[in-house]
C-alpha cells in the first residue's frame, strides 16, 4: 500500500460521511471494550515485574496438616528464615513483618502500618531510593523509609520527597527519622507497603525481636528468598523440609492428632515463585495475601474482549460488503481502465486500514475516559495501562485488524462482472448474501450465549445472597474495635453502646458469621466421637449474649446466657435479655465450664439424639455440653455447614449490636460513641449482612462485567441486523 492508496481511500470515505461515521463508531466501540479488557489481562500478568530477576525470588509457604481443612499460607514462622540462611546455599533471605501502630506527628495521631524487613530486601526487591539512603533506613535503629505517597500523607504539605527527608515521627513511643523516600509501589505488585524499617529497628525490644525471629509456632509475616544462579528450588526445598520435620511442632500435638496424621508430615513446606504469586490460588483468602487473581477469569475476560472486537469487525465487513456492491460500476470502470486485481485489493485494504486506524485511536480515547469506571467495576487499580508503548500497540493492532477486515471486500471487488455492472444488472451473489446472514446470526447467537452466562452468574449470586444464614441480619450492626475487651476502653465502649436508645442488646465475639478474618485457619479442638475415633471440631469463641443477640433458640437444652454463665463484667443483664430456657439445665457445677454445640456436631460426634448430648463432657475435660444450637452459616454457600462448638470468649474485638427499628439511625450514634473512646483508631461500624455481600463481591463484579459485555454485544448484533434489513429493503425497492 502506498500513500496514494490512502489519499484515494480518504476521499472515498469522505464522500459518504454518514456511512463512514457509522462504521467508525461501531469499530471504535469494539476497540474500546477490547482495549480495556486486554489492558486488565496485561495488568494481571504483569504483577511484580518491577522486581529484577523475579524468577529467582520465592516466598516460603507452609501448610499445617494437623488442623482441620489445612491450607497453604504465605505467612510462615520466621524461624525458617534462619534455616534458609544456614542452608549452605548461595542465597539472600528477608522477612516481611507488617504491623499496625499509631504515629504521632505534630500532635496528630495517624494509624500507620509499618513493614519490617532485612537489609537484604533492598536487593531482593530491587528497591531504589528517590532521596536519602535505603540502606541507612534499614540498618539504623531510628531509620525509616517512606513511599512518596505516604510521605505526603504523613507530613501533609505535598511538596515532594525532599521535604520529608530528615523529618521525625514518633511511632510506638520511639522517635524515628525519615532516612529514605521511595517511589510509590506500582498497582501490579504483591509487595505493597507505605512505611518500612529494618528488623533491628528500635520499635521492638531485643527480647521480643529474638522471640519472633526464633519462633516456630507464631506466624506474623512472610519470608522471601532470592537464590543465586544455578541454585535449584528443589535443593533449597529439601533443606527446608528436612529442618521443618524436626521442628518442635510435635509439642502441641496430642496422640490423637498424631494418629489422625497417618503417614502425612505434620507441616509441609513449599516455595512459591514471586512471578506466580498473584495467581497462586492455593493461598487465596489466607492471612495477609491481599487481592489475588484467578487466571481462568482473567483469560475469560481477555477472550470476551477479543470476541466483542470480532463482532464489531463482522459489522464492519457487512457494511463494507454493501459499500462494495454499491460501487460495482466504479470498480468496473477501474477494471476497464486497466486496474489489476492486486491494485483493487490494495485499494480496499487501504480504505479499511485507514478507517480501522481512526477507530483504534478513537477507541483508545474512549477506553481512557472509561478507565476510572472500569477500575471501580473490577475493584482494581489499573494504573499504567495507557503508556506510549501500549498506545503504539493499540494503533498497530488497529492497522492489523483493518488489513484483515479489508480482505473480503477486496476479494468481492476482483470478481465484479464488468458487463453486468456497466449495464446496471446483477448484484450481490447468493453466496455473499448467505454469508452475511450467517455472520449476523452468529452475532445474535453470541449475544444470547453471553447474556445467558451473565444471567446465570447473576441469578446464582442473588440466590446465594438470599439464602438465610440461619438468623436475620437486618437489625444487626457489627463494631470492629482495635482493642479487645481486656482493654478498659473497649469495655466502656460496650457499656456506652448498650445504653444508647434503640439498642436492644450487645454481644461480643472473636468473629461474626460471614466475616473472613484473613487468618486462614479456624480454631479447633480434637475430640473423640462416641466410637472413640478422633474428630477435629471447629471452635467459635462467643460471649454469653451472642445467641440472644442473633435471635437463636436452642434445639435442646439451653444456650449460653449472661445471667447464668456471666459475661466477665458482672453486668450481663444490661447487655442481653433472658433466654427463656435457662431452667432446662442449670449453671455448671464447681469447676465446670459450659459449651454449646450445633446440630451438625451432634451428628458428627455420633450421638443418636440431641438429648443424649446434653451434659456430656468434651473428652473428659471440664467442658460440659449444656445445649444444642441451630446450624448457622459462618461462611458462604461455597462451604458446607460444619460441626461447631461454641466456647465462652475473652478479649474479643467484635461487638454485635441488636437494634430496634432502622439500624442506619444508630450507625452515626455508635460511631460518635466509638470515636470518644478510640480517637486515634476509631472502630468500624458495619451492617452484619455486609460481610455476606462481601463474600460474593467477586461474583457480582464478574456478573456486572458480563452484563456490560452483553449490552455491547447485543447492540452490535442489533446494528448488524439493521444493516441486513436495510440492504434487503434497498434491494427490493422496485418490488415494494
Amino acid at each position: 500500500m502506498t500513500l496514494r492508496d490512502f489519499r484515494i481511500g480518504w476521499r472515498l470515505l469522505a464522500r459518504q460521511p454518514f456511512h463512514s461515521a457509522v462504521e467508525l463508531l461501531g469499530l471504535a466501540t469494539g476497540f474500546a471494550v477490547c482495549f480495556l479488557l486486554l489492558g486488565f489481562v496485561y495488568h494481571s500478568f504483569s504483577y511484580d515485574r518491577d522486581v529484577p530477576q523475579r524468577e529467582r525470588v520465592f516466598v516460603i509457604k507452609h501448610r499445617l496438616n494437623f488442623i482441620p481443612q489445612p491450607q497453604w499460607m504465605e505467612y510462615t514462622p520466621f524461624a525458617i528464615r534462619e534455616v534458609a540462611l544456614r542452608s549452605g546455599l548461595p542465597l539472600e533471605a528477608s522477612l516481611w513483618w507488617p504491623s499496625k501502630t499509631t504515629a504521632l506527628i505534630a500532635g496528630r495521631a495517624i494509624e500507620l502500618e509499618v513493614t519490617a524487613v532485612d537489609p537484604a530486601f533492598e536487593r531482593i526487591a530491587g528497591l531504589r531510593a528517590l532521596e536519602g539512603s535505603l540502606q541507612q533506613a534499614l540498618t539504623m535503629p531510628d531509620g525509616l523509609a517512606l513511599t512518596r505517597q505516604m510521605a505526603a500523607r504523613l507530613f501533609g504539605d505535598g511538596s515532594g520527597s525532599a521535604s520529608a527527608l530528615g523529618r521525625t515521627i514518633v511511632v510506638g513511643g520511639q522517635t524515628l527519622q525519615v532516612r529514605a523516600v521511595l517511589p510509590d509501589r506500582p498497582a501490579a505488585s504483591t509487595l505493597q507497603f507505605g512505611a518500612m524499617v529494618g528488623i533491628g529497628s528500635a520499635l521492638w525490644p531485643e527480647q521480643e525481636r529474638r522471640q519472633v525471629l526464633s519462633n516456630w509456632m507464631g506466624i506474623a509475616g512472610r519470608v522471601y528468598v532470592k537464590t543465586s544462579p544455578g541454585v535449584t528450588p528443589q535443593a533449597l526445598l529439601q533443606v527446608l523440609q528436612g529442618v521443618v520435620d524436626t521442628a518442635p511442632w510435635g509439642a502441641i500435638l496430642t496422640p490423637e492428632m498424631k494418629d489422625a496424621l497417618g503417614q502425612r508430615k505434620m507441616v509441609d513446606v513449599d516455595l512459591g515463585p514471586l512471578a506466580d504469586a498473584y495467581f497462586d490460588r492455593s493461598v487465596a483468602n489466607t492471612m495477609g495475601t491481599g487481592a489475588r487473581g484467578d487466571k481462568r477469569v482473567v483469560l475469560a475476560m481477555g477472550a470476551a474482549g477479543l470476541l466483542i472486537l470480532g463482532l464489531a469487525v463482522v459489522n464492519y465487513v457487512n457494511l463494507a460488503t454493501l459499500r462494495t456492491v454499491r460501487r460495482r460500476r466504479e470498480i468496473a470502470m477501474r477494471r476497464v481502465l486497466g486496474a489489476t486485481t492486486r491494485q483493487l485489493l490494495t485499494q480496499f485494504m487501504a480504505e479499511s486500514v485507514l478507517l480501522s486506524l481512526a477507530a483504534a485511536a478513537l477507541g483508545a480515547m474512549l477506553a481512557w475516559l472509561l478507565l476510572p469506571l472500569f477500575s471501580e467495576l473490577l475493584d482494581r487499580r489499573l494504573d499504567g495501562i495507557f503508556t506510549p508503548l501500549s498506545m503504539a500497540a493499540c494503533l498497530l493492532f488497529g492497522a492489523l485488524v483493518g488489513a484483515v477486515a479489508g480482505l473480503y471486500p477486496g476479494w468481492l471487488a476482483r470478481g465484479v462482472d464488468m458487463g453486468e455492472a456497466l449495464a446496471h444488472r446483477g448484484g450481490e451473489s447468493a453466496g455473499g448474501a448467505w454469508l452475511r446472514r450467517a455472520l449476523t446470526a452468529l452475532q445474535f447467537a453470541t449475544a444470547m450465549a453471553t447474556g445467558s452466562a451473565a444471567l446465570a452468574i447473576l441469578w446464582q449470586t442473588q440466590f446465594a445472597g438470599a439464602v438465610s444464614p440461619g438468623f436475620d441480619p437486618a437489625p444487626l450492626l457489627v463494631v470492629e474495635m482495635s482493642k479487645g475487651l481486656d482493654d478498659a476502653r473497649a469495655g466502656a465502649l460496650r457499656d456506652a453502646i448498650a445504653r444508647l436508645p434503640g439498642v436492644d442488646a450487645v454481644a461480643d465475639s472473636q468473629n461474626v458469621p460471614g466475616r473472613d478474618d484473613g487468618s486462614g485457619t479456624r480454631g479447633s479442638q480434637l475430640v473423640k466421637r462416641v466410637d472413640g475415633t478422633g474428630l477435629p471440631l471447629p471452635v467459635q469463641f462467643v460471649g454469653p449474649a451472642f445467641f440472644n443477640v442473633y435471635g437463636l433458640k436452642p434445639l435442646a437444652g439451653r444456650l449460653l446466657d449472661p445471667r447464668i454463665d456471666g459475661d466477665g463484667d458482672g453486668d450481663g443483664d444490661r447487655h442481653a435479655g433472658g433466654n427463656g430456657n435457662a431452667s432446662v439445665l442449670g449453671a455448671a457445677g464447681s469447676g465446670e465450664r459450659n459449651v454449646v454445640v450445633n446440630q451438625a456436631a451432634v451428628r458428627a460426634l455420633g450421638w443418636p439424639s440431641m438429648a443424649q448430648a446434653l451434659g456430656q463432657r468434651i473428652d473428659g475435660t471440664d467442658w460440659r455440653i449444656v445445649g444444642v444450637a441451630p446450624d448457622i452459616r459462618w461462611e458462604s454457600l461455597r462451604a458446607p455447614v460444619v460441626p461447631m462448638m461454641y466456647q465462652p470468649a475473652s478479649g474479643s474485638r467484635l461487638l454485635t449490636v441488636r437494634t430496634r427499628g432502622a439500624p442506619a439511625a444508630l450507625e452515626r450514634a455508635i460511631a460518635d460513641a466509638a470515636s470518644r473512646y478510640f480517637p486515634n483508631s476509631p472502630p468500624v461500624v458495619r451492617r452484619a449482612g455486609s460481610y455476606r455481600a462481601q463474600a460474593y463481591g467477586e461474583d457480582v463484579r464478574v456478573a456486572r462485567m458480563l452484563a456490560c459485555a452483553t449490552t455491547v454485544v447485543f447492540a452490535l448484533a442489533a446494528f448488524g441486523m439493521y444493516v441486513l434489513a436495510a440492504h434487503s429493503v434497498q434491494r427490493r425497492a422496485r418490488e415494494i
